[in-house]
């Protein structure tokens, strides 16, 4: 896993692909899907929340649909559709899934009260603003934010209608720099301070799953946190 040393009360990690129990073409820390033996997934789970100290029992988790919405971790069931979470108490684990799209873990510093957030962002979520929803939901900043391995700018081939939503030196050769669009989204949205992965997944098939590399039959990574008591 890819620890984020945030500022504050934080245990954020970024996982890879590794360390878990699944099989196949699920190797082997897939933390969702409905493909995979329920049992890997849960076992998987607890072991990425194992990671952050927190509770495997109390995770919360979107069905994710490419959405801008924002839940509060409470509301966050897995059943409920929303592509960002955040927490406000502590011990509760808060998890968003990815295989190419961009992981992003986002918290307040210098605050007398912590607050987290972990958002999935593809292109659709970058364009229709996710970022600033996760950011609004946390309240008064200042803000930190890590973004995580995702899918880079050396494979991301998109076609117009894509590139279009961005600012125009995002795209080179048809190949659209998510890392950057995310990165713009949280400096646009206030945050001042971000950790950048750069490491792209589908170029590292031994680390990450990847959309783009594998298809649908695949696992999926995710970035995970907590707020520490």
């Amino acid at each position: 896993m890819i620890p984020w040393r945030a500022e504050g009360p934080y245990v954020v990690a970024f996982t890879t692909r590794n360390g878990g129990v699944s099989e196949g073409p699920y190797s082997s820390l897939n933390l969702g899907g409905h493909r995979d033996d329920p049992g890997a997934i849960l076992e998987n789970r607890r072991r990425a929340c194992q990671e952050v100290g927190a509770d495997p029992a109390r995770l919360a988790v979107n069905r994710q649909r490419h959405t801008a919405v924002v839940h509060h971790a409470r509301d966050a069931d897995g059943v409920v559709e929303g592509d960002a979470i955040w927490v406000d108490e502590p011990d509760l684990p808060i998890l968003a899934l990815t295989a190419d799209c961009v992981p992003i873990a986002i918290a307040r510093h210098g605050h007398a009260e912590p607050r987290l957030a972990v958002v999935h962002a593809g292109w659709r979520g970058l364009a229709s603003g996710v970022v600033a929803n996760a950011i609004a939901a946390l309240g008064d900043g200042p803000f930190q934010a890590m973004i995580g391995p995702a899918v880079g700018p050396c494979c991301y081939e998109v076609g117009v209608e894509v590139s279009d939503l961005f600012a125009r030196d995002l795209t080179v050769d048809r190949r659209l720099d998510l890392w950057s669009a995310a990165e713009r989204a949280l400096q646009e949205a206030g945050v001042s301070t971000i950790v950048r992965a750069d490491l792209c997944t589908k170029c590292n098939p031994a680390l990450f799953f990847s959309h783009r590399r594998d298809g649908e039959i695949r696992g999926v990574q995710g970035v995970i946190g907590a707020i520490a008591s």
